[in-house]
């Protein structure tokens, strides 16, 4: 039997142009014909390749080597340790810290300027999900009108009473727990003296946060205990727009982690220095510090000890590489 075109065929007329071709260009790029070099790796031409590269970076992990030991760091005894006085259990609520408390540094050389005061916290996973989560940048940038329904990633800290009404009276400004959990230790550097030594904190927190990202609003402070007593109308530095509350809203990514504090512009000679660590305000005919919030005198400093947590205070110069880190050098 003789092959039929299907019915829905039409026979192509004569002057009609030929159907279009679906087929790639005949050009090595297009049908995938490029040449191609594949080495062969033998073992000479790998030693002789992982050889070179030595030869190439081993003088410049040498000077980097070099940069990194010229740093001088001195970090302290972990503080929520030498602090504690009374009932320093891990799950102790009637826990007892001096306050303040003076803590002892040796710097081993002299430290030229610029020098940098951090403080430490280990075992505070500040990188867990839901943690780096609650926050609204939105409230921080100084937006008005935000109500707690609004602030879903701030749950459960964007209600003070969370059965409460959906109002701005009502609401936690700024919101989440990052900001729940600001870091509130103060530290002063002193000689065995009584010498103050002069701390700047301005320049601690980056340039694009300080000026686009944290803002006052009218609203800020609202039910948020950190902020008692401070002045957060906008413009006025204190409250979010406070470079502390800045450098420690940008979160960490591993659970030990050290946060600029001050930095020091003039030389440490090497020898004796005393950190006294603070935490509340101190009012004049008071012995010490209380907490804004309550008005009551302030019995522990910043706590880390539900969980298990240490604080460091660290002194520390840098060198163009950066920090005392010989790990990549090496």
């Amino acid at each position: 039997a003789s092959l039929r075109p299907p019915p829905f065929a039409r026979p192509m007329a004569d002057g009609d142009a030929p159907a279009a071709s679906r087929r790639p260009p005949d050009t090595p790029f297009r049908q995938q014909k490029l040449k191609a070099w594949r080495p062969i790796l033998t073992p000479a031409w790998v030693i002789g390749t992982f050889t070179a590269v030595g030869i190439v970076f081993l003088p410049i992990g040498a000077v980097c080597l070099l940069a990194s030991q010229s740093v001088v760091e001195v970090i302290s005894q972990p503080y929520d340790e030498a602090c504690c006085v009374k009932n320093c259990g891990s799950d102790d609520p009637d826990r007892v810290d001096l306050n303040p408390c003076n803590l002892k540094i040796t710097v081993p050389e002299t430290m030229q300027p610029p020098i940098h005061m951090y403080y430490m916290l280990q075992g505070f996973y500040q990188n867990h999900r839901r943690y780096v989560k609650s926050r609204s940048d939105r409230q921080l940038r100084g937006e008005t009108g935000l109500t707690p329904s609004q602030l879903t990633d701030c749950v459960p800290r964007a209600y003070a009473d969370a059965d409460g009404p959906d109002s701005l009276s009502n609401v936690i400004n700024p919101c989440g727990l990052i900001a729940a959990s600001v870091f509130n230790d103060t530290f002063k550097l002193r000689t065995t003296d009584g010498e103050p030594v002069s701390l700047t904190k301005a320049g601690i927190a980056w340039r694009s946060d300080v000026e686009d990202k944290f803002a006052n609003s009218k609203e800020t402070g609202t039910n948020f205990a950190p902020f008692a007593g401070q002045d957060c109308s906008p413009g006025s530095g204190y409250c979010a727009e406070d470079e502390d509350f800045i450098v420690w809203m940008r979160t960490a990514g591993l659970p030990t982690f050290r946060k600029l504090y001050r930095t020091i512009h003039t030389e440490l000679p090497a020898g004796d220095y005393v950190i006294s660590v603070t935490n509340g305000v101190s009012e004049p005919g008071k012995d010490a510090p209380v907490n804004p919030s309550t008005g009551r005198a302030q019995r522990t400093l910043y706590p880390v000890h539900p969980f298990g947590g240490h604080k460091f205070v660290i002194l520390t110069t840098t060198s163009w590489i950066g920090g005392e880190k010989n790990f990549p050098r090496y």
